[in-house]
């Protein structure tokens, strides 16, 4: 899936619009699609603020966090190392 798509699916998520999750049904497995529906509902009304909140508890449970990150690196542009960086950073506050 291109970043735009993923924008755009971010964007919904942000305003609580669930018919663009239905555009990318037919890319998924049933299960991952019903898994993805059920994050969306559970986050799409908080805010900014409680999802870092949430994401920072989760920082704290994971023990690999710092591999986890460090697979994933090589697969992302300039872009996308640039706005984890930024997120990794804000979550130091959590």
């Amino acid at each position: 899936m291109d970043q735009k798509k993923l924008d755009e699916l971010l964007e919904a998520a942000k305003k609580g619009d669930v018919s663009k999750l239905e555009e990318v049904k037919d890319m998924i497995s049933e299960e991952d699609y019903q898994k993805a529906l059920s994050i969306f509902n559970q986050y799409s009304q908080k805010s900014e603020e409680e999802i870092l909140k949430e994401l920072g508890r989760l920082k704290k449970i994971v023990p690999n966090q710092e591999e986890i990150i460090q697979q994933m690196m090589p697969f992302l542009d300039e872009e996308q190392k640039a706005k984890l960086d930024r997120i990794l950073e804000m979550l130091d506050g959590y």
